[in-house]
């Protein structure tokens, strides 16, 4: 927890740093006009692909087939979409690995770990709390 508001303090300042970089390689109207795409995809994704789903989720239980890739593409589509939409490179990069079918199957493996290792944690830590098992005897 301490390293993710760590990283949320420091990621402003990396987007920037790459902006600035990306914007001095190619250009910055370039940089302006890639960025502004990419938000516009996002915001195409958000608005038709990724609400649109959820909301035929919820009206339509029985049309939709609660697969596994049904399930990634609604989850993963509307994440992937406001990261597309968020300026900056390396939020479009992660949206559209996100996106993508093979790196979104990737992406859910790793976070399935990670939840695993928590979970062992966890039961790592209930383990290790101390208890006297034990009969007793009332003498008379």
């Amino acid at each position: 927890m301490k390293y993710l508001v760590l990283l949320l303090l420091i990621f402003p300042f990396i987007e920037i740093y790459t902006l600035i970089v990306v914007g001095g390689s190619i250009g910055a109207l370039n940089a302006v006009l890639l960025i502004l795409l990419t938000g516009l995809i996002g915001a195409y994704l958000l608005r038709n692909k990724g609400i649109k789903t959820l909301l035929d989720i919820k009206s339509n239980k029985k049309a939709f087939e609660p697969s596994a890739d049904n399930f990634l593409k609604t989850l993963f589509t509307p994440i992937g979409g406001f990261l597309l939409l968020v300026p900056g490179f390396i939020t479009d990069f992660m949206g559209i690995l996100i996106l993508l079918p093979l790196t979104r199957i990737f992406i859910l493996g790793l976070f399935f770990s990670y939840l695993g290792s928590l979970n062992q944690k966890v039961n790592a830590n209930r383990q290790s709390e101390d208890w006297i098992e034990g009969e007793y005897k009332k003498d008379k």
